[in-house]
């Protein structure tokens, strides 16, 4: 690990580039121990010495009540009939983070029930990984570019729908008709993709029409990759577009089934044109069902 004096150069080198980059005070310390972890190729604990000086320098360094701090992204997690929201304060797979105490607002008493379900742990493990690799890993596509421009235009449009989806379901009286919104995020994450990977035109996305199973075993059979063909057959009985008019408001189970869908859709573009994985940290004996 570098020494203090290092450590303060590092600190100043970092705070003139998320400045020029326009990142806001509260995302600083987190993204500086992101990027600290992945430049140095460490793990860092967050109640660690070091994690507590790149904090407490950020915080020094800036306005004041700037460090009421919201999450770099926030997903939902379903459990004892209600959304929670699920904080991601912090970075890549070399941060030390556990996903129960991204339940920020769920009681105590409420994480004990949830400890003792291995089925519902399990869910929770997976699905923190990928409200992870997806809120590092899309501010690194936006950055690097690495999709052409209409793909990215897509990611970000699509990126759109998925907040405002979660942004329903995270509240006391959750909207269940945001199901149709998280649909909608899952087709324009897999046609950002084909996009990508097959140059798509206009007419060509008019072809796959709202398809999703269609457009998922296009997605599979561009890339090979296995979580797509999962995708195509998660999909299958979601409610179509014309739905926004005339259907019926879906339970609160089917909405978590396609917030899961919709989560592990724009995990899986994403991780295709970043490094971020962390599933392999995922211990596979513990919470598992």
């Amino acid at each position: 690990m570098i020494d203090s004096n290092d450590l303060q150069s590092w600190l100043q080198a970092a705070n003139e580039r998320y400045r020029d980059e326009h990142i806001p005070y509260r995302g600083r310390p987190f993204k500086a121990l992101s990027d600290f972890a992945h430049e140095f190729n460490c793990s860092i604990s967050m109640g660690s010495p070091t994690a507590k000086a790149i904090v407490d320098w950020f915080r020094a360094q800036s306005a004041p009540d700037s460090h009421a701090i919201g999450a770099l992204f926030t997903g939902a997690f379903y459990f004892d009939a209600y959304f929670w929201p699920l904080h991601i304060p912090l970075g890549d797979g070399t941060l030390t983070v556990n996903a129960l105490d991204c339940l920020e607002s769920m009681p105590q008493a409420v994480k004990d029930q949830l400890a003792k379900s291995n089925k519902d742990m399990w869910i929770l493990a997976l699905h923190f990984a990928d409200c992870c690799d997806y809120a590092f890993g899309i501010d690194d596509i936006e950055k690097e570019g690495k999709l052409n421009s209409k793909a990215l235009a897509f990611v970000q449009n699509a990126d759109k729908e998925l907040a405002g989806a979660i942004a329903q379901l995270i509240i006391p009286k959750p909207n269940l008709k945001s199901i149709l919104a998280l649909r909608m995020s899952i087709e324009i994450f897999l046609k950002a993709l084909l996009i990508q990977e097959q140059n798509l035109n206009d007419q060509d996305l008019k072809r796959l029409s709202h398809r999703l199973e269609d457009i998922a075993g296009e997605c599979f059979s561009a890339t090979g990759r296995t979580g797509f063909s999962d995708i195509a057959k998660a999909v299958i009985g979601f409610p179509e577009v014309s739905e926004r008019y005339d259907g019926q408001e879906k339970c609160l189970q089917e909405v978590w089934h396609a917030m899961l869908v919709a989560q592990a859709t724009a995990t899986a573009v994403i991780r295709k044109y970043t490094d971020r994985d962390i599933r392999s940290q995922i211990d596979p004996t513990a919470g598992k069902p």
